[in-house]
């Protein structure tokens, strides 16, 4: 009987200690995008190697998307009940995970974080997170539309000083135009299908002064007259750039500048890679995107956030796993844009981008597009204003009037039902 007793003892410490060990040891499942730089890939391996260093405890288990799967990808899985523990997500997809319930509320980690704090990141890039006044994420990389890129011997040959970037509207639409001539033009415009030529337009109507909802994103304000004045000057840019640019593609446009076809085009700060492969011996150069007279440079962020999901089972673990994925010294190596972290994306500028100074000065003030769950729906309203000024099916005015109607319907549709 007393050894019975003996060895049912030790059975169950036995059972108690690989209890302890199962509940420290937690398997955490991050989703990221997928990179296909190979000093990338190694530095986020290097990275991962040095998180479970530090948390031997939490195993961490990658799994890469492309771009053009991934939002799909996570839905699905929010929906079914499965989700990853923690993921990085486009910053127009923030709100529409918020108000779906898919992922948490960060504020009560972020309060009791000694590394996550608001000022450690671009204010604007922080902003994107913010969804009925609750942070749903933290800044992972950011980019900026939009930086103006020139060639710096078209200027000269235009009898300009390639020294002197324009800084205002007026300065770019005259420079342009002493650049353009039957094969050769001041800049192209691009239109396409994607987000680009929103972030475009917006960047202009912020540098206007302007804004596309109000401040809390209940009422559209395209039909006011920042918005009207900075439309009409994006119209006006038509007579420096060749025709077709409402079927263009954002990668065509590129495609003129790296052929030396225009003196000018807006891009992100991450364009430098492409120039620099597809065209190593143009002269280029960098400068602020171009602001009214009495405006202020303001581009329009893109990028990425951190998401906890609310049906992660390792809460704690992926918060972990965000305050080291963003912390300046790792967000520096792993980010494939900016880091979001403002030391961080200093160090990386530095060493990464020409015209460091240019770019960070952009980002420090740029803004985020619409806060609003049916983001994709508000701009392709968007877009088609934009497509029918630039085609004269509609005036400015008539074509941001309508564009304003059908976004207020939206937004009260939406909001009445939620």
């Amino acid at each position: 009987m007393k050894k019975q007793f003996l060895l049912g003892v030790v059975l169950l410490l036995v059972i108690c200690l690989l209890g302890v060990a199962s509940a420290q040891e937690v398997t955490l499942k991050v989703w990221l995008m997928k990179q296909a730089e190979v000093e990338l890939i190694k530095a986020q391996e290097e990275a991962l190697a040095e998180f479970q260093k530090l948390y031997p405890d939490i195993n961490v288990e990658f799994t890469v998307f492309p771009y053009n799967e991934y939002r799909d990808k996570l839905l699905i899985a929010a929906a079914a009940g499965n989700p990853p523990d923690v993921s990085v997500i486009d910053q127009i997809w923030n709100p529409e995970f918020a108000a779906a319930g898919f992922v948490i509320p960060l504020d009560d980690y972020v309060t009791q974080s000694p590394n996550v704090k608001k000022e450690n990141y671009f204010s604007g890039a922080w902003e994107s997170a913010v969804f009925q006044e609750k942070l749903y994420g933290i800044p992972f990389d950011v980019g900026v539309w939009a930086l103006n890129y020139y060639n710096k011997d078209i200027f000269r040959n235009a009898g300009l000083d390639p020294e002197k970037p324009p800084v205002t509207w007026d300065e770019f639409y005259e420079m342009g135009s002493k650049m353009t001539s039957e094969q050769q033009w001041g800049t192209a415009l691009y239109v396409g299908s994607g987000d680009a030529v929103q972030c475009i337009v917006d960047a202009l109507i912020f540098s206007n002064g302007g804004s596309v909802l109000n401040q809390d994103f209940r009422k559209c304000t395209l039909d006011q007259p920042p918005a009207i004045e900075a439309l009409k000057y994006f119209k006006k840019l038509q007579s420096i750039n060749p025709s077709g640019e409402v079927a263009r593609t954002e990668e065509d446009s590129f495609q003129l500048f790296t052929a030396g076809k225009i003196g000018m085009f807006w891009y992100g700060e991450w364009g430098q890679d492409t120039i620099n492969a597809r065209a190593p011996e143009m002269d280029w150069a960098l400068a602020n995107f171009p602001r009214p007279a009495e405006g202020k440079s303001i581009g329009t962020f893109g990028g990425w956030n951190m998401v906890i999901y609310q049906q992660a089972t390792q809460k704690d673990a992926a918060w972990k796993f965000i305050e080291f994925w963003t912390s300046k010294e790792i967000n520096e190596k792993v980010s494939s844009l900016t880091p979001a972290n403002i030391e961080a994306a200093q160090a990386f500028l530095n060493q990464k981008r020409k015209f460091p100074e240019v770019v960070f000065q952009q980002l420090s003030t740029a803004l985020y597009r619409p806060i609003f769950p049916r983001y994709p729906d508000l701009a392709e309203i968007q877009r088609n204003a934009t497509t029918n000024i630039l085609l004269d099916q509609k005036s400015v005015e008539e074509a941001l009037k309508d564009a304003t109607k059908e976004i207020d319907a939206l937004l009260d549709e939406y909001y009445a039902n939620h």
